[in-house]
C-alpha cells in the first residue's frame, strides 16, 4: 500500500489533499509515508492554500505548511462547542481572522470571507463573539465583588484606586479601567479626576479576552441582539432558541454607550482606552454597534419599506471589513499619490463622496438623570441597564478633500493626515434644521494603525458638535465608521451619544434620497 501511494502522481496527491484540507488535514497521518511525502512539498501546500483562499498579497512570503497547520487548529477551536477558550488561543484567532480579511478578495466572491462565515455559523454557541464584559454582565456571569468601602476609605484622595489585593474575593471580575472622583457642581469647573487603576494580572488577562472577543464581534457584524442564558450560568452562552432565560442586549449596550464616565481626555472622548494612547476600545465599539443596529431595526421596520442606503454595512457577516473594499472610482485606487494629481486623488482614505450617517441620542433630562441624579456605581462597575427610548436621525453627508499633510508625531506614520470639508442635511426625518450644517474634519492613522475620523458640525460659522470614530476594517473599508458624537467643548455633563457613517457613493453629487 505504501509503495503504491508513493508512486501516485502529484495530480492524484493534489486531489487527496484538497479533499482533506484544511478541514481534516490530520487524516493524512493514517499513512505516514504519504504524510511525509506531502508535508515536505511546499508547492503542494501552496496549491491547496491558493485553491481554498484568496491570495492577493503576492509580495508576502508565506510558509504554506505553517499556514495550513494554523488553519486546522483555528477551525478546531471554532468548531468545538466544548473547547475551553484560552487567551493565547483568542490572540491567534484574532490574528488569523485579520490576516484572512487583509488578503480577502474585494472583487465579488471571497473564499476567505465564506470560510470565516461558515466557521462562525457552525458554532453551537455564540462562543468567541460573546466573551466581552457586556455579555458577562447581561448574562449574570459577572459578580460585583468590589465594595463601597474601598472608595470611602479615600473619598477625597488623589491616590490611585487599587484593588490589587492577593485575596481572590477582592478582585472585581468586571474589568475596572478607570478610577473616577466626580464633582457635580458645574460652577467648580470640570471636576472629574481620572487615573489608571493597577489591575491584578488575572483581571488584566480577562480584560484582554473581553476586548479581543468584542473586536471579533465587530469584525463579524450581525450584532447579537438577544440570547438565551442557561438556567445554570456557565462560560458558554446559548443562541436564541436554546433553553433558559431570554435576555435583550440593547439595555446593557445603551447603559455602556451613555455612561459619561468614559468620556475623558484620556479617551479623547472617543471609542478609545483611557490612557491617551488612541488604542481602540473594542468593547465600546461593540456596544455602539449593538445599540445603533437595534435603533435602526426599530425605525426601519416601523417607517421605511425600502431604502438600501439605510441598511448598515454590518448586516452581513465579515462583509465590508476588508481593507479597500469600498467601490471607488479607478483613479482613487492609484497607489502613486503625487503632487501633480488633484488633491482628492492623492487621498489614500477615499474621503470624497456621499456618506450616510446615523445619530442616536437620549432626551437630555434622561441622560443627566442616568449619569448624575441616581445612585452612583463604584469605579469600574457599570450603571444599571437602561431601557429608555432614544431618538434617531439619518443624515446625508457630502465630503470633499481639501488638504493633505504629513502625519504628526502622535499619528501612525504609514499614511498622511487628510483634511476635508462638506455639508450635511437631514434624510429622515425629512425636515430637521439641526441636521443641516457644514462639516469639516480629518482622517489619520492611530499609532496602532487604525483609521481615526474626527468631524466637526458647523452651524452659522461656529463649531457645535464633534465626533470621534474608528473605521472598522481599516483603510477604505466599506464597513464604515463607528464612534461617539459630543459637545465640541468637551462638556462632561453631556450631551453625547453614538454615531456611525458609511459611504454610499464616490460621487459627491449623488442623490442618496433616491434610495430611501
Amino acid at each position: 500500500m505504501v509503495e503504491h501511494l508513493l508512486q501516485l502522481p502529484h495530480e492524484v496527491l493534489h486531489g487527496i489533499l484538497i479533499h482533506v484540507a484544511p478541514t481534516d488535514l490530520a487524516a493524512l497521518r493514517c499513512c505516514h509515508a504519504l504524510d511525509n511525502l506531502v508535508k515536505h512539498d511546499s508547492l503542494l501546500f501552496k496549491e491547496v492554500y491558493q485553491r481554498h483562499f484568496d491570495i492577493n498579497a503576492a509580495n508576502i512570503v508565506i510558509n504554506w505548511k505553517a499556514e495550513l497547520q494554523d488553519l486546522v487548529r483555528f477551525e478546531k477551536i471554532l468548531s468545538s462547542s466544548t473547547y475551553e477558550l484560552k487567551l493565547e488561543d483568542l490572540i491567534q484567532i484574532v490574528d488569523r481572522v485579520q490576516r484572512l480579511l487583509r488578503t480577502a478578495s474585494v472583487d465579488g466572491y471571497s473564499s476567505n470571507i465564506a470560510f470565516l462565515d461558515r466557521l462562525v455559523r457552525a458554532q453551537k454557541n455564540i462562543g468567541i463573539l460573546g466573551n466581552s464584559s457586556l455579555f458577562e454582565w447581561a448574562t449574570g456571569t459577572t459578580t460585583k465583588t468590589t465594595t463601597r468601602s474601598h472608595v470611602q476609605a479615600q473619598p477625597d484622595s488623589d491616590q490611585v484606586f487599587d484593588n490589587s489585593s492577593s485575596d481572590e474575593d477582592d478582585h472585581p471580575t468586571f474589568p475596572a479601567v478607570v478610577a473616577v472622583r466626580e464633582n457635580k457642581n458645574p460652577e467648580l469647573g470640570r471636576g472629574v479626576l481620572r487615573k489608571a487603576i493597577r489591575v491584578p494580572h488575572a483581571t488584566r488577562q480577562q480584560d484582554r479576552i473581553h476586548r479581543l472577543s468584542a473586536e471579533l464581534h465587530c469584525l463579524y457584524g450581525v450584532p447579537i441582539q438577544r440570547l438565551q442564558v442557561p438556567e445554570t450560568p456557565s462560560s458558554s452562552l446559548q443562541p436564541r432558541g436554546g433553553s433558559g432565560t431570554e435576555v435583550d442586549m440593547h439595555p446593557f449596550a445603551r447603559s455602556k454607550v451613555y455612561d459619561l464616565r468614559q468620556h475623558s481626555e484620556g479617551t479623547l472622548w472617543g471609542p478609545f482606552v483611557d490612557d491617551g494612547s488612541q488604542n481602540v476600545d473594542w468593547e465600546k465599539i461593540e456596544a455602539i454597534m449593538i445599540i445603533l443596529d437595534y435603533n435602526i431595526q426599530i425605525f426601519t421596520n416601523k417607517y421605511v419599506t425600502h431604502g438600501s442606503n439605510l441598511i448598515p454595512p454590518w448586516d452581513r457577516p465579515f462583509v465590508g471589513v476588508t481593507p479597500h473594499s469600498l467601490n471607488l472610482r479607478p483613479a482613487e485606487l492609484s497607489v502613486e499619490r503625487t503632487p501633480s494629481l488633484p488633491v482628492d486623488l492623492q487621498d489614500p482614505y477615499g474621503v470624497s463622496g456621499t456618506w450616510m450617517r446615523v445619530v442616536c441620542f437620549l432626551d437630555y433630562r434622561v441622560l443627566f438623570t442616568f449619569n448624575f441624579s441616581e445612585e452612583q456605581p463604584l469605579p469600574g462597575q457599570p450603571r444599571r441597564p437602561n431601557e429608555a427610548e432614544e431618538a434617531i436621525k439619518f443624515i446625508v453627508v457630502k465630503l470633499q478633500v481639501t488638504k493633505i499633510e504629513k502625519a504628526g508625531k502622535n499619528d501612525g506614520q504609514g499614511l498622511p493626515v487628510v483634511h476635508f470639508k462638506g455639508s450635511s442635511y437631514s434624510a429622515l426625518p425629512p425636515v430637521d434644521v439641526n441636521a443641516n450644517s457644514k462639516i469639516r474634519g480629518t482622517v489619520r492613522l492611530t499609532p496602532e494603525g487604525e483609521v481615526r475620523w474626527t468631524t466637526f458640525s458647523v452651524f452659522h460659522g461656529e463649531e457645535r458638535w464633534r465626533s470621534e470614530g474608528i473605521q472598522v476594517g481599516g483603510v477604505q473599508a466599506a464597513r464604515g465608521i463607528l464612534g461617539y458624537w459630543f459637545d465640541k467643548d468637551f462638556d462632561e455633563y453631556g450631551p453625547a451619544g453614538p454615531t456611525a457613517f458609511w459611504k454610499v457613493s464616490s460621487d459627491a453629487e449623488y442623490d442618496a434620497m433616491e434610495d430611501l
